[in-house]
């Protein structure tokens, strides 16, 4: 009886406690899929409410998501870690946490704050249910600050879906028109004639369209927030609460969300900090700031604003710090939906530094969900009639450099990669530098195949982020003479050869990889690739020496083993073999049959376990991705 009345005493005080600390209430409005480019100082969008939050608020201008993609930006928002950390950089993912590892506002909850979530969730974590309990009070489409108790401090969170991809463009035009335009007014719709058009789109009456489209979403998710602002308003409560609004990633369009450049990484956010609470805050309220922030910064934020000691393990800072220090953001681009890739971003502000690992393929990697999309059939169409520009065209053609830098000052929207031009090579050393720093700091898990992630889980018993430090599991800094190696060109073969021979198969698995990247091979270079895979154990290491192979003759005998892993009962596996067979295999008509047995072959996706559920349809989308662009190919 004495134990129950202590922890009554003890809940009770804590709840005091919160109140007399006098913690300020936290509104957090996200949106989708959204660059700043289409909002800032660009009279073709209509965004009042932000209009009036960038002259009431701080407008943050060099704010990055660390993803370019939604999962992995939203494990990072909410873990306050880099998604590369704990090993959710790719979309989607289904990754185990370490107890250690809560998401913020769990913190925040612990010390009396009624955390609300409406609604979206989408953190990669393999346990959501159990770790969505332990941050939010409620999580659902009803969540808001007005179920808290009375006095009670909140920190509520909505997520506004009006901008997301599927609005912007893969949706039918009729759906579209039903779900947002029509209720959009009319006076804050984008005209077509007038908007204007990214330099990599060729203006056509149809690409106005599409982005007229694209701008209209924005436009009404501008309008959503002022709905939320108004019921902030009418409880009285906007000098009681600290209010930011940003997007979640890079604008949801062709060559924005999904590319490790600055269009697919860097975000508008706007902070709003009410005169009660401006000593919390190093920003005065009414200018833009140039400092540097990104998402996994969020949560030092937070905690900071509401007085609770943020953990050891948080990777990031307070955005509003008076001595705010942090002169660049570290980025990631990994595996978005059932397409491949890597790329590491750094940034201060001014440029944008992107290492490319995988330069075989361009930007513009075909994926099913947005690939037969009207707008990404327009683009496409007009690349077969031969009516772009170099500009317009390379961004689906062109191999893409081991290395860009851009003056995003001079060319906002990335067209001129300046890496090889000796004028900037002071910066380009700078900024290779803090990547390689950042990789090694952070012991970055995506350079590990997500499949090998999960099977070292497995065997380790242990979480991604807590076996990631163990160099004899993870031998990353091992891994990395053959990372570096990548894209390096023909000076690379024979130390990539040598590479084939270590006793770590991730390291092999790298050097395999930089090898598929080489333009030319000779005849004794293949045939050691032929009598290292006769040997080779990894399954991951066999697809990729399979692939070189079969890339320079796709009647090599290798290409059954392709076969064996993109029809077996692996996902992981499967995926990966399925998707390289698509990426870089010559000749597609020669492989209709394989993708329409896997397609064939494939259980009901209810009678796939929780853990692969997600690679399932990386699987069930690569089939029909290999499919639908041979057949478009195959139109006249």
């Amino acid at each position: 009886m004495k134990q129950l009345y202590f922890l009554i005493t003890l809940f009770i005080s804590v709840q005091i406690h919160a109140q007399q600390k006098d913690q300020p209430n936290i509104l957090w409005i996200t949106f989708e899929d959204t660059s700043p480019h289409l909002i800032y100082d660009n009279p073709s969008s209509n965004t009042p409410n932000m209009d009036r939050l960038e002259q009431e608020g701080v407008r943050f201008n060099a704010m990055f998501s660390t993803a370019t993609i939604c999962s992995p930006s939203r494990s990072a928002i909410i873990t306050g870690l880099h998604a590369t950390s704990i090993g959710t950089g790719n979309h989607r993912s289904s990754i185990p946490f370490p107890d250690q590892i809560k998401g913020f506002p769990y913190y925040l909850k612990q010390q009396g704050y009624h955390t609300s979530n409406n609604v979206k969730t989408d953190y990669n974590v393999f346990d959501q249910k159990k770790f969505i309990n332990e941050c939010w009070t409620e999580s659902s489409k009803t969540a808001h600050w007005r179920n808290r108790k009375d006095g009670q401090a909140f920190f509520s969170v909505f997520n506004l879906n009006e901008s997301h991809a599927s609005r912007t463009f893969v949706w039918k035009e009729e759906k579209y028109k039903r779900e947002i335009l029509s209720h959009l007014p009319e006076e804050l719709r984008t005209k077509e004639e007038t908007l204007i058009l990214p330099p990599f789109y060729r203006d056509s009456p149809e690409m106005r369209h599409h982005m007229a489209r694209i701008y209209n979403c924005i436009n009404y998710t501008d309008y959503r927030i002022g709905q939320i602002l108004s019921q902030l308003k009418h409880d009285g409560l906007e000098e009681e609460t600290i209010i930011f609004v940003f997007a979640d990633h890079g604008e949801a369009m062709p060559r924005g969300k999904g590319n490790g450049i600055n269009l697919g990484h860097r975000v508008p956010m706007y902070v709003y900090v009410p005169e009660k609470y401006k000593h919390l805050s190093g920003l005065t309220m009414g200018n833009k700031t140039d400092r540097v922030g990104s998402f996994e910064d969020l949560a030092a934020t937070i905690l900071t604003l509401a007085d609770i000691k943020k953990p050891a393990y948080f990777e990031g800072t307070n955005l509003l710090a008076e001595n705010y220090s942090k002169t660049h953001f570290y980025g990631h681009k990994d595996g978005a939906d059932d397409a491949r890739d890597i790329t590491r971003e750094v940034s201060d502000g001014r440029f944008m530094y992107s290492r490319v690992y995988n330069t075989s393929l361009p930007e513009m990697q075909f994926k099913h969900y947005t690939g037969i999309a009207d707008i990404y059939t327009t683009m496409k169409t007009d690349l077969k009639n031969d009516l772009l520009n170099d500009d317009q065209k390379n961004i689906f053609i062109k191999n893409r450099d081991k290395e860009m830098l851009f003056d995003l000052e001079n060319d906002p929207w990335e067209l001129n990669n300046l890496a090889n031009d000796p004028k900037y090579a002071k910066q380009l050393k700078k900024f290779r530098k803090i990547c390689q720093e950042e990789i090694l700091k952070t012991r970055d898990l995506q350079f590990i195949p997500y499949g090998e992630m999960m099977r070292m889980s497995e065997k380790t018993g242990l979480a991604p982020y807590d076996f990631k430090s163990d160099e004899s599991v993870y031998p990353l800094k091992s891994m990395m003479s053959m990372i570096n190696l990548s894209g390096e060109g023909s000076k690379a073969i024979s130390k990539q050869l040598k590479g084939l021979k270590s006793e770590h198969g991730l390291v092999r698995y790298w050097a395999a990889y930089g090898l598929r990247n080489q333009n030319y091979l000779t005849a004794n270079e293949y045939q050691i690739i032929e009598d290292v895979l006769e040997v080779e154990k990894e399954t991951y290491v066999q697809i990729e020496l399979a692939t070189i192979l079969c890339i320079h003759n796709p009647k090599h005998s290798s290409f059954r083993l392709l076969q064996k892993y993109a029809m077996g009962s692996n996902y992981f596996d499967q995926w990966h073999a399925l998707r390289n067979v698509f990426d870089y295999l010559p000749n597609q008509g020669d492989y209709q049959g394989l993708y329409q047995t896997v397609l064939d072959n494939l259980p009901n996706k209810k009678k796939v376990k929780k853990l692969h559920k997600n690679i399932y349809f990386d699987v069930f989308e690569t089939a029909k991705s290999g499919i639908y662009v041979y057949q478009f190919n195959s139109i006249e």
